[in-house]
């Protein structure tokens, strides 16, 4: 039965990391804010307001 709390202890941390991982991937995947839209150009200076230069 020695090797038995070797494999307990590797599941145990092979599910404590699995949970740590879903929980961060989860908080990082939620978008939390809506992004400011972009103003670069003069919207006088372009035909239909529609901004040219920077890509």
């Amino acid at each position: 039965m020695k090797f038995a709390a070797p494999g307990l202890v590797s599941g145990l941390a092979g599910a404590t990391l699995g949970v740590i991982a879903v929980l961060g991937i989860t908080i990082g995947a939620q978008q939390n804010s809506i992004p400011s839209p972009e103003t670069t150009a003069d919207p006088g200076s372009s035909l239909a307001n529609t901004p040219y230069g920077s890509r």
